[in-house]
């Protein structure tokens, strides 16, 4: 284990994320796009596996920091193209989406490149083409096995975080990363589509809306899986356990 900070107690985590939060917004400050898009999406479920090796005390320094604040400027940029597509950019407000997106990737690209994390970028940059090329599944309403379908929703849901991890060598995390954020989508899927609400990877695949019962099965294996991980895991400080499983638990009720 490294000599960075010590492992802390969930209100410290808390404060750990607002932090970040505040850096990243501080990162895109443009009154008109603010305006007219709105704030950009952080998701704080991404953020918190972004920083879990941080959070239980590896080494971290200013280029972790540089490209923790990318990685969620990363998907920023990809929330914002997604709403886009989803809407068809034809009002002033989604044509700003469009130019938030990409003032986003611009950002992230110049907080790297002042960084001199150079080969970061190119690592990013294939890790956006991959993500884009697994959504087009979700587009082109072509019949794809299940399981191709929930690796697509992983590696989409994870893949920059993944990237992150591998570039500062904290192999150690990835698996329990793509596990819980793969859980926590799929949960927030079937939680709005039971709900008749608003879903992405469901609407878009008639073989998932035909395989609810076998996306229930997927959940709780996942679910399963991810449990055991974490609780038996040699690595991870017991309170870092205990805020993983708190945000699945978390995601749970939210879909009971």
């Amino acid at each position: 284990m490294g000599n960075g900070v010590k492992c802390m107690n969930e209100s410290l985590i808390k404060h750990h994320l607002e932090k970040y939060k505040r850096d990243i917004l501080m990162q895109i400050q443009h009154n008109t796009l603010l305006k007219y898009a709105g704030m950009p999406v952080i998701d704080e479920e991404r953020l918190f596996f972004t920083l879990l090796p941080m959070l239980n005390g590896e080494q971290w320094d200013d280029s972790n920091n540089q490209a923790t604040i990318a990685v969620s400027l990363i998907f920023a940029a990809l929330a914002a193209h997604d709403l886009v597509k989803e809407q068809n950019a034809t009002t002033k407000e989604q044509q700003l989406q469009v130019l938030a997106g990409d003032y986003y990737s611009g950002k992230y690209y110049q907080l790297l490149a002042k960084g001199k994390q150079l080969e970061l970028i190119q690592i990013f940059s294939a890790g956006v083409s991959s993500i884009t090329e697994h959504k087009t599944k979700f587009y082109d309403h072509l019949a794809y096995p299940f399981e191709d379908l929930i690796q697509s929703i992983q590696l989409i849901e994870s893949k920059p975080i993944e990237q992150f991890m591998e570039y500062f060598s904290y192999h150690e995390y990835i698996f329990i990363m793509k596990e819980a954020l793969l859980l926590i989508a799929l949960r927030r899927e079937l939680h709005a589509f039971e709900n008749r609400e608003e879903t992405f990877y469901i609407r878009n695949s008639f073989l998932l809306q035909t395989k609810i019962d076998l996306l229930r099965e997927e959940i709780e294996t996942v679910e399963n899986n991810l449990v055991r991980e974490v609780r038996y895991s040699t690595i991870l400080k017991e309170n870092v356990k205990h805020a993983i499983l708190e945000r699945v638990t978390e995601q749970a009720i939210k879909s009971s």
